[in-house]
């Protein structure tokens, strides 16, 4: 699942009220996405592909990143 997706996902259901099981299995989501991300972005840089697709990779995974932080400060009440 893409990073954008999984953070509607969460937004969604953090509005709701989210399980910590469910926000862990969100987070695991993510990592695993960050990490393809990562992956593809290492190979375009390596074959010197189109710069506006690098630079939306790597939008993406800024992206990620700052939710993996966000999620990471959540408090449980």
């Amino acid at each position: 699942m893409s990073c954008s997706s999984i953070k509607h996902r969460f937004e969604e259901e953090r509005q709701r009220g989210i399980s910590f099981e469910r926000a862990m299995e969100m987070y695991r989501e993510l990592e695993g996405s960050l990490a393809a991300h990562r992956l593809e972005l290492e190979d375009l840089k390596r074959t010197n592909a189109d710069p506006d697709r690098i630079a939306h990779l790597q939008e993406h995974i800024n992206d990620g990143e700052r939710l993996l932080r966000e999620m990471k400060q959540l408090h449980l009440h």
